[in-house]
């Protein structure tokens, strides 16, 4: 289905485009939580991480600034 293909490849480029340290985060959590251990306190306290990274300031910047955000991955 062209469609589908289609729709797959802007999925995987608008991920590819997003914030690569919420990604491996993410990434992280979702092994851990799939492998049945149970997120720890610290677990929880380094999901706030993301908001001292320069890709956040840069996210919500370009929010507020309705542009294209081009994160640095810091």
């Amino acid at each position: 289905d062209d469609a589908l293909d289609s729709e797959v490849e802007a999925t995987v480029a608008r991920i590819v485009e997003g914030p690569p340290l919420v990604h491996r985060w993410h990434k992280r959590f979702f092994n851990r939580l799939e492998e049945g251990t149970p997120l720890t306190e610290r677990d929880h306290d380094e999901h706030y991480l993301a908001f001292e990274t320069e890709d956040y300031r840069i996210g919500w910047t370009s929010f507020l600034a309705k542009t294209q955000p081009r994160f640095v991955g810091r």
